[in-house]
């Protein structure tokens, strides 16, 4: 019983390391952690409410090796930048793992605020390296910057 312990609290600080990174924009060594051939899936409801900010890295990718997941996470987390957030926990079953995260960010092109949640889901190698990370985004308000904010840019 004692290894199902350890084994779930590496995949627990896998998943810490990434939700980390991804919330903070910094990227640290998490690239190391994804299996070669790791898929990254990404979607969200930003498209039903037409929201031209949101430049989003929708769909999926198959990362080959750590230098092509180095440079996914780059891009990803240049179009990540958070006000704030709140991990909302981290639930690890076996090689599964889930994490919920709040989030607030500015638009840089017009100072839009805009809040959501993002649901991610990991599944892993038998040696704790991420196979695949499945995320689905759900916006819930955009706050329109005031017009003399929008109109000094």
């Amino acid at each position: 019983m004692e290894d199902f312990w350890t084994d779930d609290r590496r995949e627990h600080a896998v998943v810490r390391a990434v939700m980390e990174a991804v919330m903070t924009g910094k990227a640290g060594e998490i690239a190391r952690h994804f299996a070669p051939g790791a898929v990254f899936s990404n979607r969200s409801n930003a498209g039903l409410i037409d929201a031209p900010w949101y430049d989003r890295m929708e769909g999926e990718y198959r990362l080959a090796g750590e230098t092509e997941a180095k440079a996914f996470v780059g891009e990803l987390l240049k179009r990540s930048r958070y006000i704030s957030f709140e991990q909302r926990g981290i639930i690890v079953d076996g090689d599964a793992a889930a994490s919920r995260c709040d989030w607030t960010r500015e638009d840089e092109r017009d100072g839009s605020l805009v809040t959501g949640t993002t649901m991610y889901w990991f599944s892993f190698t038998s040696d704790a390296r991420i196979r695949a990370i499945e995320t689905i985004g759900s916006v819930h308000s955009v706050l329109p910057a005031r017009r003399s904010e929008v109109a000094a840019l």
